[in-house]
C-alpha cells in the first residue's frame, strides 16, 4: 500500500532517526499503532503481495540466494531437515509429492534423493513459478502450477500423494479457521497412509526475530520490497500472548524525487503444540513425531519445528509425540 508522502520534506537520516525514536504512525499518521491493535485487526492486515509479478520477481532473487535464510530454505538447509526426517522416520520415502506455496523448485531438487517419484508444486508467484519450470525441464514427473495461495487443493485429476508438504511457515500465514479449511482440503488429496510435513513455528519456539523493536535497513541494490537504493524500516510485533507475530514494513526510495513510501505487513499465525495437534486430528492426520532440528540454532529463521503426521487409516492407533 502507498503512503502519502508526509515525510518528503525530510532527509533518509532525519526519516530514520525519527523512526526510531517515535515509530512509523508519527511520520505517516494514517498507519495506526501496532501496539494498540486488537488481534482481529492485525489478522486482516493485507498480505504480503505473492501474486504481484514485480513483487514475486524480486522474492525470487532472494529465494535462490543460498547465503540467507531470509525467505527461503537453502539446499544444505533442506538437507538437514530431510535427515532428521529420515531418521526420525526410517521408512517414509517421498513418492508423489503434493507441495503448497512451493518456492522456486529447492525441495523437488533435494526430494530426488528421498524416493520422489511425482511433484506438484503450487505458487502464486509468475516470476517463481517460471523459474522453477525452466529449471525442471524435461523432466516430466515434476510439475509447478501457478496459483493462488489459498487454492492448494490438488489439482483435478490428480491420484492420491503419498506426502504433502507445508514448509518455510506456509502453516502460519493462515488463520487458524482458514488453516482447518485449507488442511481439510489439502488431506483429502493425501492417501491413506500418507505424510504430511510441517515446518511452522509452534508457541513453543518464542518470539525471536519479531521482538526487536524498530530497525532500519539501508538496502543499496534493492530488497523483496523495492529495487534501487532504499531504507526499509522495520517494527516487529507480537501479539496476543504471541500468538501472532509479524513485522511492519515501510520502503522508503534513498534518494530525491523518489517513489511514494509503501507499508507491507508480515504476520504469522503461531498455534500452541495442543491447538495444532486438534487440527491435524480434525483433518483426519495422527502425529507420529515433532522436533526441532536446528535447536540451539542463533538463527531466528531457523527457530521452527518440523512435525510429521500420517493420515488416518480405519484401523489406525493413536501414535505418541516424540518430543525433541
Amino acid at each position: 500500500m502507498e503512503l502519502v508522502d508526509t515525510a518528503a520534506h525530510r532527509g533518509v537520516r532525519e526519516i530514520a532517526r525519527e523512526f526510531l525514536e517515535h515509530g512509523a504512525p508519527f511520520l505517516w499518521p494514517e498507519l495506526p499503532d501496532l501496539a494498540g491493535l486488537p488481534p482481529d485487526r492485525i489478522a486482516a492486515l493485507p498480505p504480503l503481495p505473492y501474486g504481484d509479478p514485480g513483487f514475486s520477481a524480486r522474492l525470487l532473487r532472494e529465494q535462490t540466494d543460498t547465503t540467507t535464510t531470509d525467505s527461503s530454505r537453502p539446499p544444505a538447509v533442506i538437507e538437514q531437515q530431510l535427515a532428521w526426517l529420515r531418521r526420525e522416520v526410517p521408512r517414509w520415502r517421498a513418492g508423489r509429492v503434493h507441495h503448497p506455496l512451493c518456492g522456486p523448485g529447492a525441495w523437488a531438487a533435494a526430494l530426488g534423493g528421498h524416493g520422489l517419484t511425482a511433484y506438484v508444486g503450487v505458487d502464486a508467484g509468475p516470476a517463481v513459478v517460471r523459474h522453477a519450470r525452466r529449471r525442471f525441464a524435461g523432466e516430466d514427473h515434476v510439475r509447478f502450477v501457478l496459483g493462488d495461495a489459498t487454492d492448494t487443493a490438488a489439482p483435478p485429476g490428480e491420484p492420491p500423494f503419498d506426502t504433502l508438504l507445508l514448509t518455510y511457515d506456509a502453516a502460519n500465514f493462515f488463520a487458524p479457521h482458514a488453516f482447518r479449511e485449507l488442511l481439510g482440503s489439502l488431506v483429502r488429496g493425501l492417501r491413506p497412509g500418507g505424510t504430511a510435513v510441517l515446518d511452522l513455528r509452534l508457541a513453543e519456539d518464542g518470539t525471536a526475530g519479531f521482538d526487536e523493536g524498530r530497525r532500519v535497513h539501508r538496502r543499496g541494490t534493492g530488497s523483496v520490497f523495492r529495487d534501487g537504493p532504499h531504507l526499509l524500516l522495520s517494527e516487529g510485533f507480537t501479539a496476543a500472548d504471541g500468538a501472532l507475530l509479524g513485522h511492519r514494513i515501510v520502503a522508503v526510495d534513498d534518494g530525491p524525487d523518489g517513489r511514494p513510501p509503501e507499508v507491507f505487513h508480515s504476520v504469522l499465525h503461531v498455534p500452541t503444540t495442543a491447538q495444532l495437534t486438534a487440527a491435524l486430528t480434525t483433518a483426519g492426520l495422527e502425529v507420529c513425531v515433532r522436533g526441532r532440528p536446528f535447536a540451539g540454532s542463533d538463527d531466528p529463521n531457523l527457530a521452527r519445528h518440523l512435525v510429521v503426521a500420517r493420515k488416518q487409516r480405519t484401523d489406525h492407533r493413536t501414535l505418541p509425540w516424540r518430543r525433541p
